[in-house]
């Protein structure tokens, strides 16, 4: 419950942070604060080893001498990272061709110095479910950084009011870590914990730099072919898109993997949960994604304002995305509480090379909406292979997992038959059918709450083969 609540204050505390802003800032800020955040990432991906997930899933990940390895570790990357992207900034900002970018670079960069000194037993608290200091950690660092920043945007109406509030975001979670779950490092370290967490780590080489392809390949294009303008209504639409996204990533995500880390030697376990949790995302996630498509318009225009209703299209094929990421994140925490990540990596290659070798023409031909459709379609390309392979990791069926999204398939009809029948009399207002849409989804999930907990306990479930 406290993490429930916790993500949806730090959450809407982000949202209403956009909404005003958005109506301070001219799109081209945001466009810009795209490029700086996908730059932020790739530099992150190179060297991301996977210590969180690491300390959630070995067995000695709570010991002290294996936290002190992962605070060596991310301390040294982290200034590391700092110093090397400091000298790539002059290059970047010419690639581009935005010598603004110079300077903005430079501050942001600072986030990386912060990540990498948070407290390696901040990690600790999701193994353990001590959700309640987790949430006020990264929740906490969220609300002050969104007073900070709408703050600042009193005074400076320009794009330095997101790199400011995203490096102090950085800063006060590293500064929280400490008082909430203080960490004294050592200088000797453990062999063994070390030996493990290399281990880890090689297995988990190429699963972030792959991944930050997958998030980023649609910004690194369209900041050299489209507009800064086009290109910061485009990032929003994303934002709006992908809230259910990193709701369930805050939420549901810390939670199932330490428990299938937890009984991560019994096969039919994991695999029952797989399909549980599955049918639950159903049941929410396809009406949801029914409601985002027909309603998009409204949508941006209560969000964003006017301006933002150009890229309605983009944010109705991206909503997709909430259920191919929400199911490939389930899949893909089997692979990290089995201890094999490297498994992963097929999954996330395939999806990589999809989008490496169409995102440009697409953009190229088809602007905003190609880049949205090459995503979604690598993302799910990507889910049906994991659902094929999980198969020999935990003998899950296709044809059973399929089966999941029947009951969502038919709570999200009424939430397009309504819409549909409104357009179809002559109501085009984006409000009034934002209005009607929605109570119409929110009837829906209340049935689905009642149909969830009928299915629950019908457990277990009966695989069909195929």
């Amino acid at each position: 419950m406290a993490l429930c609540i916790g993500m949806i204050s730090g959450r809407g505390a982000r949202f209403v942070r956009y909404m005003i802003l958005t109506r301070i800032l001219a799109p081209d800020q945001f466009g810009l604060m795209a490029i700086i955040m996908f730059v932020t990432m790739a530099f992150e991906a190179f060297t991301e080893v996977g210590l969180k997930e690491s300390v959630i899933q070995n067995k000695r990940g709570a010991n002290r001498e294996y936290l002190n390895v992962v605070w060596w570790m991310q301390a040294i990357r982290g200034f590391c990272l700092f110093a090397i992207a400091m000298l790539a900034v002059p290059w970047i900002s010419s690639f581009y061709g935005k010598p603004e970018l110079l300077t903005l670079l430079q501050v942001c960069f600072l986030s990386l110095l912060f990540r990498g000194l948070i407290s390696p037993r901040a990690h600790v608290l999701e193994r353990e479910y001590k959700f309640g200091r987790a949430v006020f950690l990264s929740q906490g660092s969220s609300i002050l950084g969104t007073i900070i920043t709408l703050g600042l945007a009193l005074v400076v109406r320009n794009v330095w009011v997101l790199v400011v509030g995203f490096v102090a975001e950085s800063a006060i979670r590293s500064l929280f870590s400490y008082i909430l779950v203080p960490f004294m490092p050592r200088f000797n370290v453990d062999r063994e914990s070390l030996a493990e967490l290399l281990t880890f780590a090689r297995r988990m080489f190429g699963l972030p730099i792959l991944t930050m392809i997958a998030f980023g390949a649609d910004v690194l294009v369209l900041g050299k072919v489209v507009t800064e303008e086009q290109l910061g209504m485009y990032s929003l639409a994303a934002t709006l898109a992908y809230l259910p996204i990193d709701i369930f990533g805050q939420v549901i995500y810390p939670i199932l993997l330490p428990v299938f880390a937890e009984k991560q030697d019994d096969k039919n376990f994991l695999c029952q949960a797989v399909l549980q949790i599955t049918r639950g995302i159903a049941l929410f996630g396809v009406p949801l994604v029914g409601f985002i498509v027909s309603c998009a318009s409204g949508i941006l225009l209560l969000a964003y304002g006017p301006v933002y209703i150009a890229v309605t299209i983009p944010l109705g094929i991206l909503s997709l995305q909430i259920l191919a990421q929400t199911e490939g994140a389930i899949l893909a925490s089997i692979y990290f509480a089995v201890g094999k990540p490297h498994l992963h990596r097929r999954f996330v290659t395939l999806r990589a090379v999809i989008i490496v070798g169409l995102i440009y023409p697409a953009v190229l031909h088809f602007g905003l909406l190609g880049a949205a459709v090459v995503v979604v379609m690598a993302n799910f390309a990507a889910l049906s292979m994991q659902v094929v392979w999980c198969n020999r990791i935990i003998e899950l069926k296709f044809l059973s997992y399929l089966q999941q999204y029947v009951p969502g398939v038919l709570l999200a009809l009424p939430v397009v038959v309504a819409v549909s029948v409104l357009r179809v009399v002559g109501i085009k207002s984006p409000v009034v059918i934002f209005v009607a849409g929605a109570s119409v989804f929110l009837g829906i999930s209340t049935v689905g709450v009642f149909v969830l907990k009928r299915l629950t306990g019908l457990l277990p479930i009966k695989q069909e083969r195929i």
